[in-house]
């Protein structure tokens, strides 16, 4: 059995039907992209359910019909959308943010035959697919079943139902224009809101983007805030109205269940015009044995009085100043006779809502971008981040050394150019080295800004011999320091056995703002070595950064006092060391004599 808004020629239904598939398919795989970059793995695979889901719907949606011969037309999109989707996640994670590179690799067959988790994402995503897609097949098979059931004559009742009794119930063809509208500004909003979560792994901007979610989640609260004649409208299929002794009652169709069939009553009104006279009359007299009991599913409308009515609806007030609106989706009904006129056709479908919907979303969307936009283009302006060191320090347990630290009697200061350096104060002092003279050690400085790790580990492992110890026993990681400032650095010291009965140590200290200081001592093998290892170990646990990070953006404006050993009137600045000097970028400071003024200016 057909309904009323089904006659009509079978190709129109079946193209319809197919269109609203492949639709609701592809707002299913776009539902997988957004899962799949959300949380990723198995549970992503679910989402292969909303694929068969929205396909089977969109299908129903647009013919019309919830039939067996729908949900078949839904299976091949459905299939379709899940093998391109999944090929698709795979060319995304193969190169993300890249577009050229992903398009490569989305037409490139070499991943999917290099590795089983292709066919095992495939495999989950169809399997939750197909079984969706069974199960909506076996309602729409029930729904098939029903309307046999409902077509067929039954018993009359015993008790006819009075004359008076006069039923409105809400006519379905009116209301699916509706309903239309309504589910198709939805879907549309929904697959712009999963676009804009995965769309970041395929184009980058993912600052641009994320402001875009934003202004979508902004047009949700707006959209859901604003009234609207189509709510109410939708929520009329659940609410029919009967009249008795001329006494109006509201009733809760979806609170009642036929006993013959088994089904609410919502779904009988949506046949009603197909229903043989034994069923309507069984349905009447269900409704006035309802009206003649006590209950809270039939409302009395006690002295309704008509308040105001428009194109789409009226509003009436009763006794108690209560207020209700009523849509005008009930043919031949008069909620107040003398002053509304009854329906005889359907009132024209209001498209203003939808239209709104859609403009609402596109102005948050555009002004997300816009605002994205306007925050990449400041970022791309501020200078980069100081090379990254980790700041915060580990367990002290992980960093105990072999060597013991030998503290001098007399401790003093050496201070250098952002660097506090503690060491004997009967050590003499240059500006590159410190000289021990009672035990014949010369301790060599360097320093070096502006650089990250690398640096540091290349500087530490320059030096190439035999033997070689650092702190802790067969490990080379750098240990970890903090000045009485704050600042934390790493450090490590190196000792090699070097060719002609000497042995050369390199101690390096890495600031977290990227100040790096090499500390070397050679000597023969006739000093004692734990003298000069433990000596440097004490530096390197008792240094105190001071100076700010050197970054490529601030190098040119650094010009500050030199306050170097034994230096009057100087200035310091610094330079980028020339392309391949170094195995890495690197800034070093020069030192500018000046007179009385310039230092004045250098203190300001």
């Amino acid at each position: 059995m057909e309904l009323e808004w089904e006659q009509g020629q079978q190709p129109a239904r079946t193209a319809a039907a197919l269109a609203g598939a492949v639709l609701g398919a592809a707002l299913g795989a776009d539902c997988f992209l957004a899962a799949e970059h959300l949380i990723g793995g198995i549970p992503a695979m679910l989402c292969g359910a909303a694929i068969a889901f929205w396909a089977v719907k969109g299908g129903a949606l647009f013919s019309g019909r919830n039939r067996p011969a729908v949900a078949l037309l839904a299976l091949l999109p459905t299939l379709l959308w899940g093998i391109l989707v999944n090929h698709l996640s795979f060319a995304i994670a193969a190169v993300p943010g890249d577009p050229a590179g992903i398009q490569q690799a989305f037409l490139s067959p070499l991943f999917i035959t290099g590795g089983a988790g292709y066919w095992f994402q495939l495999a989950g995503l169809s399997a939750a697919a197909l079984g969706s897609w069974t199960t909506l097949f076996r309602d729409a098979k029930k729904e098939q079943e029903f309307l046999e059931r409902a077509s067929h004559p039954c018993q009359a009742p015993q008790e006819a139902p009075p004359a008076a009794l006069e039923l409105y119930l809400p006519k379905h063809t009116w209301i699916r224009p509706w309903l239309l509208q309504r589910r198709i500004a939805q879907g549309l909003w929904l697959a712009v809101l999963f676009l804009l979560v995965w769309l970041p792994d395929l184009l980058g901007h993912e600052r641009v983007l994320f402001r875009a979610l934003c202004g979508m989640g902004v047009s949700f609260l707006v959209i859901a805030s604003l009234p609207g004649p189509s709510g109410q409208v939708l929520a009329a299929r659940k609410v029919m109205y009967a009249r008795k002794d001329g006494q109006l009652w509201l009733i809760a169709m979806q609170r009642i269940q036929d006993a013959t069939l088994h089904v609410r009553f919502p779904k009988l009104a949506q046949i009603w015009d197909q229903l043989p006279q034994t069923q309507r009359t069984r349905f009447k007299a269900s409704i006035a044995s309802l009206l003649s009991k006590e209950n809270n599913i039939a409302v009395k409308i006690n002295r309704p009085r008509l308040e105001y009515q428009n194109q789409w609806r009226w509003v009436l007030s009763n006794d108690v100043g209560l207020k209700a609106p009523i849509p005008k989706v009930y043919p031949n009904f008069s909620p107040v006779p003398g002053d509304t006129q009854a329906l005889k056709e359907p009132v024209p479908v209001r498209w203003l809502n939808p239209v709104v919907t859609l403009l609402i979303t596109a102005l948050c969307l555009s002004a997300g971008f816009g605002l994205g936009l306007q925050e990449e283009r400041w970022a791309a302006l501020l200078p980069p981040e100081p090379p990254p060191v980790e700041s915060v320090v580990p367990d002290p347990e992980d960093s105990t050394p072999v060597t013991k630290a030998i503290a001098p009697e007399v401790i003093g200061d050496y201070y250098l150019n952002g660097l506090i350096l503690r060491a004997d104060d009967a050590f003499q002092a240059s500006t590159t080295r410190l000289e021990d003279q009672e035990n014949g050690l010369t301790y060599q400085i360097s320093l070096q800004y502006g650089v990250g790790e690398e640096a540091a580990r290349i500087s530490l492992e320059r030096t190439q011999g035999e033997n070689v110890r650092c702190l802790r026993p067969d490990s080379e990681e750098f240990l970890w320091g903090m000045g009485d400032n704050g600042v934390t650095y790493r450090y490590n010291l190196r000792t090699v056995r070097l060719p002609r009965e000497q042995t050369s140590h390199t101690g390096a200290a890495l600031s977290e703002r990227g100040a790096l200081i090499v500390i070397e001592c050679v000597h023969d093998d006739d000093t004692e070595e734990e003298l000069a290892r433990g000596t440097l170990l004490y530096m390197l646990e008792n240094l105190q950064f001071t100076g700010p990070a050197i970054t490529e953006e601030n190098y040119q404006e650094q010009l500050r006092p030199a306050i170097n050993m034994g230096f009057n009137y100087c200035g310091q600045a610094f330079f980028k060391a020339p392309e391949g000097m170094f195995e890495y970028d690197v800034f070093l400071d020069t030192f500018m004599p000046c007179g009385v003024w310039w230092s004045r200016r250098i203190r300001t």
